[in-house]
């Protein structure tokens, strides 16, 4: 009789420590999840987002770091014409920031800062830019040279041509895509000397950068391009950056309107392994005559 009434006990035993255990630890570990992610929720939605100008102050007081850390967002989010302030008093401010930066000894920040002019598309950093091409750094050098590419203004087509003679295959290969950018016919005759470039970078964007203007110069070199066995003879070269300069030539392929070319997309929309070049040449195709 004794052992049953310890039996019948153990139950409620059980489910006193349940109470406990449910009251003194469950439920408060729940409410506190439920607290952090209010938290969480609150901080997100009232949390301001940088602005250009923000960047820009890290870049002028900021410390080592934090300089060319805001040089590099600015370069991020100028490039969305939605946050590029269009006043002259930032423009002034981002030249300034620029000039002054040449006394840094950390050359990230005038790099991001040439980036993030050009990512503007303000043609009121040009002439700015245009003076970063004597400097001295070559890494400053391609910097300035891309974001004019990406501003396209005329003016710069001298500078960057007089970049075609630099020693540096790198700073080349920059002038010569940013002169397909800017499409000025008078690069032409020097675009078509580059084609013999003993560097094979360059070579291959001066075919592009004629054919964007209509020159079927560097026809042969285009071909090249879209054949996957030429591309397969570079062992550098991963299937990545084989589809994404096949991909290059396919979209100016139709600048040039030759029979060649045709036939080679043809080629590509019916038997290449990927199906984007395959989509790719496919829509190309459309715009031949």
């Amino acid at each position: 009789m004794e052992n049953q009434n310890n039996t019948d006990q153990l139950p409620e035993k059980k489910s006193a420590l349940r109470v406990v255990v449910h009251s003194f630890f469950v439920v408060p570990f729940i409410i506190a999840i439920f607290a952090v992610l209010i938290f969480l929720v609150v901080r997100i939605m009232t949390a301001e987002t940088n602005t250009a100008q923000d960047y820009l102050e890290d870049v002028k007081i900021g410390g080592t770091t934090k300089r060319w850390q805001g040089a590099f967002e600015l370069s991020k989010i100028l490039s969305n014409p939605a946050l590029v302030p269009k006043d002259d008093r930032f423009v002034s401010e981002m030249i300034s920031a620029f000039e002054y930066a040449a006394n840094d000894r950390d050359v990230r920040v005038k790099q991001y800062l040439a980036v993030a002019m050009g990512a503007t598309g303000d043609i009121r950093y040009a002439s700015t830019l245009i003076e970063s091409l004597k400097s001295p750094e070559p890494d400053l050098i391609k910097a300035g040279a891309y974001a004019l590419g990406n501003i396209g203004d005329p003016s710069a087509v001298n500078p960057l041509l007089n970049l075609l003679d630099s020693g540096d295959p790198k700073v080349r290969l920059q002038a010569v895509i940013s002169l397909g950018k800017i499409g000025d016919a008078s690069a032409i005759p020097a675009l078509k000397e580059m084609l013999a470039d003993p560097e094979v970078n360059v070579r291959w964007d001066a075919a592009i950068a004629l054919a964007k203007q209509k020159d079927r110069t560097g026809i042969r070199i285009l071909l090249d391009l879209l054949d996957r066995k030429y591309l397969d003879s570079f062992p550098n070269i991963d299937e990545t950056e084989q589809v994404q300069a096949m991909m290059v030539v396919i979209q100016v392929a139709h600048f040039v309107q030759d029979i060649a070319l045709k036939e080679s997309l043809e080629t590509l929309r019916d038997s290449d392994s990927n199906l984007k070049i395959r989509e790719a040449a496919r829509v190309a195709l459309t715009q031949f005559e």
